[in-house]
């Protein structure tokens, strides 16, 4: 008699879009949110019907970086973040754009995080009130072992911020590259030479502890499977909405 086992579902991949965790579905969905975009490139617009998330809780079980190509050539660059299981036994990542101010914000306070430990990751979007720049990143907290709540909050490893006189100091830390005159006319310039130290300080310094207990137990953070595995469930780019 012939039987076909369909192929299980091996990952759930999360976006970040206006300031929250999104989920693919479909508008016959209760819990579907309407977004219309626009495609930055081709000004195409569309319509997405997504899941709506504040925040995702986890351990950071593995990290990796991606790059997928689209039909017109544009070179899509990710990094994944993987928090774990959910009880179905399927890999949750967070696929966040590179040159993102998100991914920014989470890799500059990525050695900060003690990976053992449980995380709440709650992305951002908003102009202040008082006015100022736009703010854009990810708060992440750890779970305060007191109270049960998410409320350690994890700071930038690179940037010391300090007050005085009144007035806010910055100082770059361990080696984040300082803007100069030229770059200050060419900030694009300056922010990709920046995302390249952070990327390769997280494949440095961070993702190599991840290699460490996979290469001794043969699997991460409980998931069964490799992750180069996993990630072969990630969505076609040609079908992701902008």
């Amino acid at each position: 008699m012939f039987k076909a086992e369909p192929q299980k579902k091996r990952a759930t991949y999360y976006s970040i879009k206006e300031g929250s965790f999104r989920l693919p579905t479909d508008k016959e969905d209760p819990e579907a949110v309407r977004r219309e975009y626009t495609n930055p490139k081709t000004k195409e617009e569309g319509v997405a019907y997504e899941r709506v998330f504040k925040a995702l809780y986890g351990i950071i079980s593995d990290i990796s970086f991606t790059e997928n190509t689209l039909k017109d050539g544009t070179v899509l660059k990710s990094i994944n973040i993987v928090l774990g299981e959910d009880e179905a036994g399927i890999a949750q990542i967070v696929s966040v754009g590179t040159n993102s101010r998100f991914a920014s914000d989470f890799l500059k306070k990525l050695p900060a995080i003690d990976l053992s430990r449980p995380v709440c990751l709650m992305p951002y979007d908003f102009e202040p009130k008082d006015g100022g720049p736009r703010r854009v990143g990810i708060s992440i907290t750890h779970q305060n072992p007191d109270t049960d709540t998410f409320d350690v909050k994890i700071q930038n490893f690179f940037v010391k911020a300090e007050e005085k006189d009144g007035k806010m100091t910055y100082t770059n830390l361990h080696g984040l590259p300082e803007a100069t005159e030229e770059d200050r006319e060419d900030w694009e310039f300056f922010y990709k030479k920046e995302a390249k130290f952070l990327i390769n300080y997280a494949k440095t310094h961070i993702i190599p502890q991840f290699n460490g207990e996979r290469a001794a137990t043969g699997q991460i953070g409980g998931n069964k499977e490799p992750l180069d595995a996993v990630l072969d469930d990630a969505p076609n780019p040609d079908e992701i909405p902008f």
